[in-house]
């Protein structure tokens, strides 16, 4: 692991924690990737942070491929409906593909809709995309989109099953930084 990639899990690991609040740890896991990401909502406010690193050895383990993220998401901070919880915002993503290296701000949101007389079932999706213009290093877009199932097993954990598609954009070529099906869990705290 090199010295930048170390700096960059320690700013996703520490940078949530700065907004002073509760939180979430959401693990996911295939054959071939991991992927983790860090989430917290500041008291009081409608602020939601999250950071996360996507890590993949899908081709090969010479040929793996990265994701880092951290972003800004507006919820509701009353909770009022806390059976569907969304959020909209952006992700800033610096990534290295099989292709290159490269960075994006994508814009999105997502919801989580957990009913109670489904008896813990629930479901979730995200979409994170950046046009050419919030894309960088010749890049000429980004997405980041997931879709989950989770089921509650305890009153702070949730474990999901999942797909997820992180890609770049470069001319008509769709470089996929991962793309994968999953398993997990999240653990409030």
């Amino acid at each position: 692991m090199s010295v930048k990639t170390g700096w960059l899990l320690f700013i996703a690991a520490v940078f949530p924690l700065a907004v002073q609040a509760g939180g979430a740890i959401d693990f996911s896991l295939s054959d071939t990737s991991v992927r983790l990401e860090h989430e917290a909502v500041r008291s009081g406010t409608s602020a939601h942070i999250t950071t996360g690193v996507l890590y993949s050895e899908r081709y090969s383990s010479s040929d793996s491929t990265f994701a880092f993220s951290a972003g800004f998401n507006a919820v509701d901070a009353t909770l009022q409906n806390r059976e569907l919880i969304g959020g909209i915002g952006f992700k800033g993503y610096f990534f290295e593909d099989r292709a290159d290296a490269g960075g994006a701000i994508a814009v999105g949101g997502f919801l989580r809709w957990n009913p109670d007389f489904m008896n813990g079932l629930g479901a979730e999706g995200s979409l994170y995309y950046s046009p050419q213009i919030l894309a960088f290093n010749s890049l000429d877009g980004f997405q980041d989109v997931q879709a989950r199932l989770t089921y509650k097993v305890l009153p702070q954990a949730r474990v999901l099953v999942g797909w997820h598609d992180v890609s770049s954009y470069r001319g008509s070529s769709n470089v996929k930084v991962d793309n994968a099906l999953h398993l997990g869990f999240r653990m409030n705290y």
